[in-house]
């Protein structure tokens, strides 16, 4: 009789407000537009970067599995916390304002992707240091992260 095949779970959920791709996409077209019907190249070097800023980000993903937990944008990796890296982990309101801002944010002593106020995976590292990443149902990650990890 053979054992059976280890458990296995993952969890995974985009971060970021809807509205992110459609209006990263709007900017990004309406410099290239104005750029051509202008024949002004300034309408490109505002528009176009910062658009696909936020459609970049628009599109980031949290996974957590037994590699641990990784947050990704247009499917590039932005950071990746092995288990062993990772000390504790909660959730947790968290407001834009403190964690810096929009976007990716380094502060003393943590590193944050913002994309809205709200729902937040908070990361202890075991370098002392934080990792926070906004994204719904931060709770269902965190139980998976603590079993993970062989915590009760």
């Amino acid at each position: 009789m053979t054992s059976p095949a280890p458990y296995r779970a993952a969890w995974s959920r985009k971060a970021g407000p809807a509205w992110c791709v459609p209006v990263g996409v709007l900017l990004a077209v309406a410099g290239v537009v104005l750029t051509c019907l202008t024949s002004a190249a300034w309408w490109l070097f505002p528009a176009l970067p910062v658009g696909l800023l936020i459609v970049l980000f628009g599109g980031t993903r949290v996974t957590v599995d037994a590699r641990g937990v990784s947050v990704s944008a247009a499917r590039l990796p932005l950071r990746r916390f092995r288990l062993d890296r990772i000390a504790a982990a909660r959730s947790g309101y968290a407001r834009l304002a403190d964690l810096g801002g929009f976007g990716y944010r380094v502060v003393p002593g943590r590193h944050a992707v913002s994309l809205r106020s709200g729902d937040a995976l908070w990361l202890e590292l075991t370098n002392g240091r934080q990792f926070v990443v906004t994204v719904d149902d931060a709770g269902t990650a965190v139980r998976l992260i603590t079993r993970l990890l062989g915590r009760p």
